[in-house]
């Protein structure tokens, strides 16, 4: 709660072209305060405000790393499909050895998955903070 001393009683009326509006409004919003009246305050009496920026880079590599991890998907549903096809083909006696193999292999690749999708989940999360 404010103290009486730091209400805010007192108005200062500008009037701003829409384009002088979307501009102020617009740099309010890369900022880190929550209101505009908060923004233009800091402004007027020339505090500090602190600006959020966005590295373009860093866009430009979630985009890819969006990509990879749509990849990684497919390539563990079409692993997963493939084991459950071979299981159903245990009948023949020539197709046990290579289930054992696709089987080892699935479990390589699925390890690969989850150790790529932790460090895919652990960059997404720093880039959206």
């Amino acid at each position: 709660m404010e103290s009486k001393e730091n209400r805010k009683t007192k108005r200062v009326t500008i009037r701003l072209s829409k384009a002088e509006h979307e501009q102020i409004f617009k740099k309010c919003k890369s900022s880190t305060c929550r209101k505009l009246s908060e923004y233009v305050r800091l402004v007027l009496l020339g505090k500090a405000v602190t600006t959020i920026t966005r590295d373009g880079s860093m866009d430009e590599m979630m985009g890819e790393i969006i990509k990879v991890r749509t990849e990684l998907s497919r390539i563990g549903i079409n692993t997963n499909q493939v084991a459950k096809r071979l299981h159903s083909l245990t009948q023949i006696n020539e197709f046990r050895e290579h289930l054992q193999h696709q089987d080892e292999h699935n479990e390589a690749v699925l390890s690969a998955l989850e150790e790529a999708f932790t460090v895919i989940n652990k960059l997404s999360d720093r880039w959206l903070r």
